[in-house]
């Protein structure tokens, strides 16, 4: 996929951001619902998810968003990338197996 490192570092910036809204929900700040980046509309049109696969690539996307709270946040996203990558793994292999299942039928 040409746009790999795009999506991987998109996502990576997807992760700091919820990271940092959350923690600033935990104290009281409620940023979630204000401070939002649309960053997962932009991936899903990039990485071109089938309709078919929505519901699932959603929920893996929102689950690895989750993962990264149980990192320390820092001041850059470094640490991050691992997460990102994997993301990026999990989703696209949810693409691969619906278009596999598409070109079956």
């Amino acid at each position: 996929m040409q746009n790999k490192e795009l999506i991987i570092s998109l996502i990576q910036q997807d992760l700091k951001h919820h990271q940092l809204v959350t923690g600033l929900d935990n104290i009281g700040l409620e940023a979630f619902d204000k401070h939002l980046l649309e960053l997962f509309d932009v991936i899903y049109n990039l990485m071109e998810v089938p309709d078919s696969a929505e519901s699932e690539w959603g929920k893996t996307y929102t689950r690895y968003m989750n993962f990264a709270v149980n990192y320390e946040i820092e001041s850059t996203s470094k640490s991050l990338e691992p997460l990102a990558g994997g993301c990026f793994q999990h989703l696209q292999a949810i693409i691969d197996i619906e278009n596999e299942r598409k070109d079956k039928d």
